[in-house]
């Protein structure tokens, strides 16, 4: 298995990417923490991780907040000694023409898909780069690659979320610490439906391929030159 005695931190773990992401790595033999706000959907997975053969834990954590964030990660090493992989794919998606986004809804928006990002990954970063390996994978969005009407708030956080990564990476491949950023176009989730109700839902890719390829990113040797900005699927 590629992923045996690896240890890996998914948030935004309850469902969609997050959850296919999840099962996809308990598969290859990681054990699993899986963070979100809702605990009864995280539970959910962890059971199913936990059917596949591996440990699970399941942590909620709202990840706009440093102390818990911090918590969180600290309960991951204290239970299992160690954080090799983490998913920051916890998002929030709010669309509005640039004239009515509310100011809350702009602060929810970087707070979640931005901030949210820097603090699961400033919380890992020392530790990953003082064992000299570790995976920092950020699920950003093809909006955080081509701006789109009504997307003022939730474009500028996912560019923000590219330009961290390629930071986060310069700053730790010195030390064995590889970053990446996804950049998936429309994907059939519950935010996605949420959101945009006439898609049709034969066009959009789903969670388990995009779970895929981040598991191929986790998981090349080490000779492996794999991009370091971005990972980008099909836009349907």
């Amino acid at each position: 298995m590629k992923l045996e005695n690896h240890v890996a931190i998914v948030t935004g773990g309850g469902r969609g990417i997050g959850r296919s992401t999840a099962l996809a790595f308990a598969q290859e033999g990681a054990d699993i923490v899986l963070s979100a706000r809702t605990n009864s959907e995280i539970e959910a997975v962890a059971d199913e991780v936990r059917g596949i053969g591996r440990k699970a834990l399941a942590i909620p954590t709202d990840v706009r907040y440093k102390d818990q964030v911090d918590a969180m990660v600290q309960q991951t090493i204290d239970e299992f000694g160690k954080v090799d992989i983490i998913v920051n794919n916890a998002g929030v998606a709010i669309h509005n023409p640039i004239p009515k986004i509310r100011e809350e809804d702009w602060d929810l928006n970087i707070a979640v898909n931005l901030k949210g990002v820097f603090l699961c990954t400033q919380a890992v970063f020392s530790h990953m780069c003082d064992r000299k390996y570790g995976h920092i994978v950020n699920v950003s969005s093809i909006s955080g690659q081509h701006g789109h009407r009504n997307g003022g708030a939730y474009c500028a956080s996912k560019f923000g979320v590219v330009g961290l990564t390629e930071t986060t990476n310069n700053e730790g491949s010195p030390h064995g610490v590889k970053a990446y950023v996804v950049c998936p176009g429309p994907v059939d989730t519950k935010m996605r439906r949420d959101n945009h109700p006439d898609d049709v839902i034969e066009h959009l890719t789903l969670p388990e391929d995009v779970a895929d390829l981040i598991l191929f990113l986790v998981t090349q040797p080490p000779r492996a030159h794999i991009l370091e900005t971005a990972i980008r699927t099909p836009l349907m």
